[in-house]
């Protein structure tokens, strides 16, 4: 079945006349009558009743199965074309993509996956440092786009992927740990296990709660999540996480309290230079992101 003549029986359609038809797609009266024949003698039936000049053309029942059928291929014959010259597009491409080393990775090795099946042509660069350290490359066009906290000021562009409340985790027989809530002042005279990289976050703290310097009560700092939680297992200090990675990478026996604290909260953002000139990669990863966060 020729697509064309489908596209040319929807155009008629849709603009209820030939004339009005030929007028908008630049077709003669001509071809389109002629298209549309076509495709009748194909199906064996009428599809559309032609009605003299000024009254608007209309479909039989076969005429409405196939305007409603037609409409769905060609939409995914064009698709199916915006695919191909995309993947066309990316086959040198290179997508500079940095992740910090606190919360990232459940919620982007999902996409991670899902982009390199899409595009294997595309070579990703992944860059791990703090969040800090990655605001700081996204605004010198080291790297395109960065997984990070909201940021601050003004001159990142940023797309929300999750939002999570902060839970304090405790050791086991910690005097805090019987509480229902903890308040930051009641961190502040307790030691702290801390996980490098995590700076934006510390940052944040300070300027909700000047009186509690996070490096003052650092009792220990590592790299690695897991020995920083084994850490507070072995009583060495609490740490402060976001609540969905504290409950997927918390040891036995470790204790989990809520933070109450409005202004301090985990939103997890993809950010790039405002007004920047995306990639087409980076279109690409910002479109899958924001599918996979349900927006």
């Amino acid at each position: 079945m020729d697509l064309k003549n489908l596209r040319y029986f929807v155009e008629v359609t849709e603009h209820g006349s030939f004339s009005r038809a030929s007028h908008t797609i630049h077709v003669t009266q001509s071809a389109l009558s002629k298209a549309v024949q076509l495709l009748e003698e194909e199906l064996g039936t009428t599809l559309l009743v032609r009605s003299r000049p000024g009254v608007p053309s209309r479909l039989t029942p076969s005429g409405e199965v196939v305007f409603r059928h037609a409409k769905g291929l060609l939409n995914r014959s064009k698709q199916m074309l915006t695919d191909v010259n995309l993947l066309n597009s990316l086959v040198t491409g290179v997508l500079r993509l940095g992740l910090p080393p606190l919360g990232s990775t459940d919620h982007i090795a999902v996409v991670l996956t899902e982009f390199r099946r899409r595009f294997p042509q595309v070579e990703l660069q992944l860059c791990e440092q703090g969040g800090q350290a990655l605001e700081e490359a996204v605004r010198k066009g080291e790297i395109e786009l960065a997984i990070s906290l909201r940021p601050e000021g003004d001159d990142l562009a940023w797309l929300p992927i999750c939002e999570e409340p902060l839970v304090v985790v405790l050791p086991p027989r910690h005097p805090l740990a019987s509480r229902h809530r903890l308040t930051l002042p009641d961190l502040a005279h307790h030691p702290w296990v801390q996980l490098q990289g995590a700076s934006i976050l510390n940052h944040r703290i300070k300027l909700c709660c000047p009186a509690l310097d996070v490096s003052r009560l650092q009792a220990a700092k590592s790299d690695n999540l897991a020995f920083c939680l084994s850490l507070v297992a072995a009583n060495a200090g609490l740490m402060v996480l976001p609540r969905l990675l504290a409950q997927h990478h918390i040891p036995p026996g470790v204790e989990i309290v809520p933070l109450e604290c409005a202004e301090l909260q985990w939103q997890l953002v993809v950010i790039w230079r405002k007004n920047a000139q995306l990639s087409v990669a980076a279109q690409q990863w910002l479109e899958l992101l924001a599918t996979d966060a349900g927006q």
